[in-house]
């Protein structure tokens, strides 16, 4: 994958169900479709009521499964060009070539920030990461007036953007208005 814009931020916004923050990752993977913004990663992060956590990445390769990919690569090459002990010893090599290189190599949302937002998401909450660039600030911000109790966790974005998106929360925890003319 190749590595997102320098003008991509980041937006995090936490949700009080994990379904709700499921639901807003596939609002946004909407937008992305429609052009209303450019996704390049998302992390969904869920904080037990214990303070435990568990991450979900959507973009970066674990070790093992770059190891694994590469090692079938090598497997094969390796055979078809030096046999079965040529295939062992470069399959080896690959696989263990392309652990080290999924380790090495952090794309999308950092792995540093993962870790902050493992303490920064408050307990019994999931909060979603999304990594964005060329945002359409009122897509984003209607979208964000459907999800009631969600709240701002962190933003590098500009603080126009900033402004729109706490506006759009603020929303969507309004009470609606029930009252009808006042009765003499």
């Amino acid at each position: 994958m190749s590595q997102p814009p320098e003008n991509s931020r980041l937006l995090v916004i936490s949700f009080d169900d994990s379904l709700r923050a499921q639901e807003f990752l596939l609002a946004a993977a909407r937008l992305q479709r429609d052009k209303d913004l450019q996704l390049h990663d998302a992390v969904v992060v869920r904080r037990e009521a214990d303070g435990t956590s568990r991450v979900t990445e959507t973009t970066d390769l674990t070790p093992s499964q770059a190891g694994v990919g590469a090692g079938v690569w090598g497997l094969l090459l390796g055979t078809l060009f030096g046999g079965p002990i040529g295939g062992l010893v470069v399959g080896a090599a690959t696989a263990g070539g392309g652990a080290l290189y999924a380790k090495l190599r952090d794309t999308g949302v950092k792995d540093a920030t993962i870790e902050k937002l493992r303490n920064a998401v408050p307990p019994g909450r999931t909060a979603v990461a999304l990594l964005v660039s060329h945002v359409s600030v009122a897509d984003l911000q209607r979208e964000l007036t459907r999800f009631p109790h969600a709240e701002l966790v962190e933003t590098d974005m500009p603080p126009a953007a900033v402004n729109a998106v706490q506006e759009a929360l603020r929303e969507a925890n309004r009470e609606p208005f029930t009252g009808g003319p006042a009765a003499d």
